[in-house]
């Protein structure tokens, strides 16, 4: 097994681009690095030193045990269920937590509060995972408004949770478009998917499909190692926009399944007569 000691951690980031001033947020497997020096202390402070007092540090502190009664049982001191490191920076000295059920994050440094203070309270979005976890006030909407770097540490793509948002941000998108015909846009909205799964449509993205779509254009995704982990950072701000050229020209490469592709092609398709029909 590999020893990874911090001075290694702190090029690693700096070989991908990482600078002062930053906001990060990290998706991670610990173990996936080898032995750690220092253990979890280690990696966040190198992730600080990297950013400096200027940065901002996130990790995503999830709850998916049980997330179908999610909003029921959710507290602020309910355990993160997406790895040990998030587990341990939530519980560190410094953390602030958003409130929201079942994607709150964890941040310190200079715009920590500011990112943790709202989710949810303002600008509800109408979702399949509730209105709130990617509402306009939210901590995701802020990074990607930021231009948060998404840092994938041991992990790939499949973790990247700005998928949620440009999903949400596209339905939001759709729903306005006809806002003015309130009876046809609910309509629209009872035909989507809801909260733990009532069936419907909805853009489920792959993010393996969609860095695929990337690299087919040639885009190059900065990756580096760190101890035995493949260490992998993107603009949240290029990704989101990215799968939402995707949605809006037509592109469904991003969804994945068939059954689910096609079931939300086929309501987008009615969302389209009625926005002809009225000449929108």
């Amino acid at each position: 097994m590999t020893t990874v000691y911090k001075d290694t951690i702190i090029k690693s980031l700096q070989d991908l681009g990482i600078k002062q001033g930053d906001t990060v947020i990290v998706h991670s497997s610990f173990k996936s690095m080898g032995f750690v020096d220092g253990g979890a202390e280690t990696v966040i402070s190198a992730f600080l030193d990297v950013i400096g007092e200027e940065g901002t540090l996130v990790f995503p502190t999830l709850v998916q045990k049980d997330f179908e009664n999610a909003y029921k049982t959710w507290h602020m001191d309910k355990p993160s269920d997406v790895g040990y490191l998030t587990e341990y920076f939530r519980k560190r000295e410094g953390s602030l937590r958003s409130d929201q059920a079942t994607h709150s994050v964890a941040a310190c440094g200079k715009y920590a509060a500011y990112l943790t203070e709202t989710h949810g309270h303002t600008h509800k979005r109408f979702g399949d995972m509730g209105d709130t976890p990617f509402s306009a006030d939210s901590p995701w909407q802020k990074m990607y408004e930021m231009d948060a770097k998404t840092v994938l540490l041991g992990v790939d793509e499949r973790k990247i949770t700005f998928r949620h948002l440009a999903e949400y941000m596209y339905i939001e998108e759709c729903l306005d478009s006809i806002s003015h015909l309130p009876e046809k846009r609910q309509e629209m909205e009872d035909g989507l998917e809801h909260f733990c799964h009532q069936p419907g449509a909805w853009p489920h993205v792959y993010a393996v499909r969609v860095f695929n779509e990337m690299k087919k254009e040639g885009i190059v995704i900065p990756q580096t190692t760190c101890g035995d982990a493949t260490v992998t950072a993107i603009s949240s701000k290029f990704l989101v926009d990215y799968i939402m050229n995707m949605f809006r020209s037509g592109n469904r490469e991003a969804i994945g399944g068939p059954e689910a592709g096609a079931k939300f092609i086929e309501w987008e398709n009615e969302l389209k007569r009625i926005r002809n029909e009225n000449k929108l």
